[in-house]
């Protein structure tokens, strides 16, 4: 699986992060709901949309700091393109969205809040890789970052609960084909778009 795939990269790339016994590594599984994300076609003006859907995914953070991480974030979402227009509401193909970022997080001061509770907010980079099907057509993989703020609440030393709402901008060049196989399915007049993804996560800490 894809996702296996990179959590093995994350580990293999910072292996120093983890290195001293005061630093640790929280692994947190995660489900949610990813919201938006919509470009117009140059040709038709015809507006495509991504549908909301469930997503779940993975987020790693590598003590840097006492407040400081370093985070790899890794989602997946199962979705569809539709369009309006004539087609209005009409799907056209399945669609999964995968974002496999880097970056970092930085946890405020707990002053007058409870040592367990620690809200944050996080930054991150790397690639959105967008596989349509039917398979004939062709994956598409674009620049993207995020943004991201939350809470973590820690039960104990090595368990704690982590909420996210994160926003990710994903990169696409002006008048750009996608989702080519012989002819191209679309033409897109954006500069990107943007999804929301609201989630809940389980973290173990070690």
């Amino acid at each position: 699986m894809k996702i296996i795939s990179a959590v093995f990269l994350a580990f293999t790339m910072m292996p120093a992060v983890s290195s001293a016994a005061s630093q640790m590594v929280e692994i947190a599984p995660f489900t949610g709901q990813r919201f938006g994300g919509s470009f117009v076609d140059a040709n038709t003006s015809t507006e495509f949309k991504v549908a909301d859907a469930n997503a779940y995914g993975l987020v790693i953070d590598f003590d840097t700091e006492p407040d400081k991480q370093i985070e790899v974030y890794l989602s997946h979402q199962n979705t569809r393109l539709t369009t309006s227009g004539i087609y209005t509401g009409s799907p056209l193909f399945d669609l999964a969205i995968d974002y496999y970022h880097i970056g970092g997080l930085y946890m405020f001061p707990t002053d007058g809040l409870p040592a367990a509770f620690r809200p944050f907010v996080s930054g991150t980079f790397g690639l959105t890789r967008m596989t349509p099907a039917p398979s004939d057509l062709n994956s598409e993989t674009r620049f993207s970052i995020s943004l991201g703020a939350g809470a973590k609440y820690y039960f104990g030393k090595t368990l704690g609960a982590r909420l996210d709402v994160r926003g990710i901008y994903t990169a696409i060049d002006g008048n750009t084909a996608v989702f080519c196989s012989g002819g191209c399915t679309i033409k897109v007049n954006s500069s990107g778009f943007i999804q929301t993804e609201v989630s809940a996560g389980l973290i173990v800490r070690f």
